[in-house]
């Protein structure tokens, strides 16, 4: 295989595989808002990976609905940063201001069903991806991961939805860092003595006495080195 593309290939699975851990710690971003930021970086880590491996198995549909589960996750984990950022607030906010604080628990929870379609959109485009990749690459953890992601981003409404994604997100990574690279079709290798020519019926061809290369019956000069055939 050469080693320029073992060495890229290498690069985009171990991308993928760390943006994914980086992605299954974000996913846990309700127990410190904070922990977002270090989701979105996983997600474009995944990103930049996912486009890398759609050019190595030949699938620009990878990348396609890779970039567009990109989006909708950065908007997604960026709606419960400051969905989290706000129930903060509202805990103490409330008690001074009822109705202040009402209001603003109403806009929090539409904020939350907000995050919950993004995220939603964003697993299915995921899902997606990391099943073409499957069955590109016949790594079944792939498949599993992309439907546990699935499932967590439908039920991101609940709590449990964003343990299902860092399940998920695991599961992902594993597969990724033991993705293996696909088949390259193998390289000819033709001898600079090989001839073009076709040898007569009866299995004689006019050898150059200086290289060997094969040329016509009724050459005078060998079409490999340039020397006259018949030094007499």
């Amino acid at each position: 295989m050469n080693t320029d593309y073992s060495r890229n290939f290498e690069s985009n699975r171990t991308l993928g595989g760390v943006g994914a851990l980086l992605s299954g710690i974000g996913s846990l971003v309700l127990f410190s808002g904070s922990v977002g930021i270090v989701g979105i970086v996983g997600m474009i880590l995944v990103l930049l990976s996912l486009r890398g491996l759609a050019e190595d198995f030949k699938e620009p549909a990878i990348s396609r609905t890779a970039t567009s589960g990109f989006i909708f996750g950065i908007t997604g984990i960026l709606i419960a940063v400051m969905v989290f950022q706000a129930f903060a607030f509202l805990s103490g906010f409330i008690f001074v201001h009822p109705v202040m604080g009402a209001l603003g628990s109403v806009m929090v929870i539409g904020a939350w069903f907000l995050m919950f379609i993004f995220l939603l959109i964003a697993a299915l485009f995921f899902r997606r991806a990391f099943r073409l990749l499957a069955s590109k690459s016949r790594e079944g953890l792939l498949r599993t991961g992309g439907l546990l992601l699935l499932f967590g981003g439908a039920l991101t409404i609940v709590f449990a939805g964003f343990f299902l994604l860092f399940v998920g997100w695991i599961l992902t990574a594993i597969g990724l860092f033991q993705l293996k690279p696909p088949m390259q079709p193998e390289q000819v290798y033709t001898s600079p003595h090989t001839s073009t020519y076709d040898v007569s019926a009866s299995g004689t061809a006019n050898l150059c006495p200086h290289c060997g290369a094969e040329n016509t019956l009724d050459g005078t000069f060998c079409t490999h080195c340039g020397r006259r055939l018949n030094s007499t």
